[in-house]
């Protein structure tokens, strides 16, 4: 039996299920992905402690990491999906989840998009707006299909998280306005082929104080439970997701507070819940290995240049995103203050500024953890850059799950026009 995790041996080197990373590098090479399935499962199945006394319903929210093997190890557990096109529904149907284990979400559907959902008798639509309620309804009576409707209600609520990955106030375009909410509710009933499943709300990623999920989560339930009072039907409330991921040490998510509030909530309801984790799942069962190419020193400031870059790990950019960094094979020497950059021609390309790291040198190894979540889902091909190599370990065996292109391949998708002058 293997440890979950990334943990070290005797002599100070990373390994996974009884692995050293080193070795994964050696065969597979840099820059690496190795997502762990011990500790996907370790995580999911504490998630599914959180929620159980609650009757709550997984559905793990595929826009975090899309690769098919880890879409399908959380479907193997149990775990229906959240998804925000369609090509992750016809990613999580390639990888074994039925349509009526699966959330629509997203404030875009397309028309095309909307058809091939309802074909496919997909759970649920969480719609945004009533404008995609006259498009779904509008297909939906053409096709004679019923849709099911959960209206994502926007309660307002600015927590305390990343501007960017907030999406619970009125100045994002995310979700209806609560004050709309109970007349669009009862405008479900007056529509044929729409059949009203519910509510739902989601207020944003990484939150780490939990009062204000308490309180979109009182919101939710008072607005339903005036809706009950009133002769509505409102069999399902959709909580979303968003517990925060501790990047800057190997915490675990706080499930035990998250599990007292809902609890206190709805403990005593007969709702059906909902609950779409993603980065909590994920994000700490990835790294990033990547390796030191060399150190620079310019007027003072030393950078250490890897292989790894802004095309395979956006967030640092994107976000001023943390990620704790270590290196592989840990060892003595002096700690100096650097920047770890990759190779991309934009000063935005890098893994951290000013950090504290022992010396490195040319071919030495650096883990950047916690990167399972929105790292390679969000990758590029920038500067010509091919993508990362991406492996999961499980039982003790490593699998390279997805097949990388080689520069050749990028060049051969693209079709050369003859120019005559």
């Amino acid at each position: 039996m293997f440890p979950s995790g990334f943990y070290r041996d005797e002599n100070d080197e990373l390994n996974v299920q009884g692995i050293k990373i080193s070795d994964l590098t050696n065969r597979f090479g840099t820059p690496l992905f190795i997502y762990d399935t011990g500790l996907m499962k370790e995580r999911y199945e504490e998630f599914l402690d959180t929620v159980k006394n609650v009757n709550g319903n997984i559905h793990y929210a595929v826009k975090a990491n899309d690769s098919l093997n880890i879409i399908k190890f959380f479907g193997k557990l149990g775990s229906g999906a959240d998804i925000v096109s369609i090509g992750e529904f016809e990613k999580c149907v390639a990888a074994g989840i039925s349509p009526n284990k699966m959330i629509f979400s997203g404030v875009g559907k397309n028309k095309d998009e909307i058809e091939i959902a309802l074909r496919n008798n997909i759970l649920q639509f969480n719609i945004e707006s009533e404008e995609e309620l006259n498009d779904i309804y509008n297909i939906a009576s053409k096709l004679k299909l019923t849709a099911n409707i959960c209206l994502r209600v926007n309660p307002d609520i600015a927590p305390d998280t990343h501007k960017k990955i907030s999406t619970g106030e009125k100045e994002t375009k995310f979700g209806i306005d609560i004050d709309d909410v109970a007349r669009l509710y009862k405008r479900l009933y007056e529509l044929d082929y729409i059949n009203p499943v519910g509510l739902g709300v989601h207020i944003g990623s990484q939150i780490f104080d939990f009062s204000f999920f308490e309180k979109a989560y009182l919101d939710l339930k008072n607005i339903a439970d005036d809706l009950k009072k009133n002769g509505y039907k409102v069999p399902t409330l959709d909580l979303g997701g968003g517990i925060g991921i501790n990047y800057n040490s190997n915490k675990k998510p706080n499930f035990i507070t998250y599990k007292k509030i809902i609890s206190d909530i709805f403990l005593k309801s007969d709702y059906q819940l909902s609950f779409e984790p993603g980065r909590s799942l994920i994000a700490e069962a990835g790294v990033l290995i990547t390796k030191v190419i060399r150190n620079k020193k310019n007027k003072g400031k030393n950078f250490v240049i890897v292989d790894a870059a802004m095309n395979n790990l956006i967030r640092p950019t994107l976000y001023d995103a943390y990620h704790k960094i270590e290196l592989v094979k840990d060892k003595i020497g002096e700690e100096i203050v650097v920047d770890i950059v990759g190779p991309i021609c934009e000063t935005g390309d890098f893994i951290a500024l000013n950090r504290k790291l022992i010396e490195v040198k040319s071919d030495d190894l650096l883990t950047i953890r916690t990167a399972g979540a929105y790292a390679s889902v969000m990758k590029s091909n920038y500067n010509s850059r091919v993508d990362a190599v991406e492996i999961l370990i499980h039982d003790g065996k490593s699998y390279k799950i997805k097949q990388t292109d080689t520069i050749q391949n990028t060049i051969l998708k693209e079709k050369m026009v003859d120019f005559n002058f």
